[in-house]
């Protein structure tokens, strides 16, 4: 998708949740997005999190967790090297990255 931005519009304004902040923003939950894969698999089979339903087994939990992958500030960077990054802040943390061109 970035490289199809890239290609396609002479501006852009492209906006993703940053990694570093401590609460993954499609699952509503505080820090889970850095815990170990398998700890993570065992909250999507206990409950539903977020947009996301309670998975019904570890496969679908995998296939929920794979659906959305937040960036930091260097993939951003990565991702778009001409734009400018700049950082949406709340109470102190970034909370999401802007690639602005």
């Amino acid at each position: 998708m970035a490289q199809e931005i890239r290609r396609l519009a002479p501006r852009y304004f492209v906006q993703t949740p940053n990694f570093w902040f401590p609460v993954e923003p499609h699952l509503r939950l505080p820090v889970i997005h850095w815990l170990p894969e398998p700890w993570r698999v065992a909250v999507f089979i206990r409950r539903a999190c977020g947009y996301y339903p309670r998975a019904r087994t570890c496969d679908e939990a995998r296939k929920i967790l794979d659906d959305a992958h937040l960036l930091g500030a260097h993939a951003m960077a990565e991702l778009f090297p001409e734009a400018v990054i700049e950082r949406e802040r709340f109470a102190g943390f970034t909370k999401s990255l802007i690639a602005v061109r």
